[in-house]
């Protein structure tokens, strides 16, 4: 008997999913809201605008998707995914990458719904790698513009623009992807435990998590580096124009005194 695979797809639609008001009572799970479809599939929604389907065809994603649009908050025009393809072998050793695919034992809903999780950590990540990326050679170029010893050419409401951008993009990332707080399967089933964590191996989550930490620590200390310096270069120009007004005071009166 030839060993059953599943394929597992996982989409970043937007910036956000509200699931608030969607749940079933079939749902499997209802942080991230996961429910079966037709065919034995599955469908997983999260919060952080990623979305994984199990086992279903593209036209069917395509359908749960159109349904979902009013949800989905900012869509992006250009979607991330990822792909998977899981073996299910009962009596062989679990998530062995065999052929790019993942070997699993048992084709179980709290098993797909971790796989889920990991896959949907990962798509959100490449978003936020890809949209990081911009900013960070924005704040890049200016930050070598510094190491000249200089303030950046560009006008500032361009700099205040791209500071803007940047710690906004900050926030919005903040909360966004927590390898600390592990899937609420987890809490119902510790045996799974080992399982997540080869999963997280798999997918170098807790790397790409680092790696996106670091550069927005960078962004943001570049950031302020140039707001002071943009205040301090305000600063000595207020003082320039009140000595100037001084100056321009003196010789009035000094006018009145000695011309008139």
């Amino acid at each position: 008997m030839n060993p059953k695979e599943i394929p597992v797809r996982a989409l970043q639609l937007g910036e956000r999913i509200d699931v608030k008001g969607l749940e079933r009572e079939d749902a499997f799970s209802s942080v991230p809201l996961a429910f079966p479809t037709s065919r034995e599939g599955m469908a997983v929604l999260f919060k952080s605008g990623a979305a994984v389907f199990i086992n279903m065809t593209p036209v069917e994603e395509e359908e749960l998707i159109l349904k979902l649009s009013a949800r989905i908050l900012t869509p992006l025009q250009e979607r991330e995914t990822e792909t998977a393809r899981l073996i299910v072998k009962p009596d062989e050793e679990e998530l062995l990458a065999v052929s790019n695919a993942l070997q699993i034992k048992s084709a179980d809903p709290n098993r797909l719904l971790l796989v889920a999780e990991a896959l949907a950590m990962s798509v959100t990540l490449a978003y936020d790698e890809r949209r990081i990326a911009v900013s960070f050679d924005r704040i890049d170029a200016v930050a070598r513009t510094l190491q000249e010893r200089r303030l950046p050419p560009s006008p500032q409401g361009a700099l205040l623009e791209q500071i803007g951008q940047a710690l906004t993009l900050q926030q919005r990332l903040a909360g966004r992807v927590d390898l600390d707080e592990k899937p609420d399967v987890l809490w119902d089933h510790p045996e799974l435990e080992r399982f997540w964590a080869r999963l997280v191996d798999e997918y170098d989550l807790p790397q790409r998590s680092r790696a996106v930490a670091r550069k927005l620590e960078v962004i943001r200390e570049t950031a302020d580096t140039i707001t002071d310096l943009m205040a301090t270069r305000t600063g000595h120009r207020l003082e320039g124009y009140i000595i100037a007004l001084i100056g321009i005071e003196i010789v009035l009166s000094l006018y009145d005194i000695f011309l008139k």
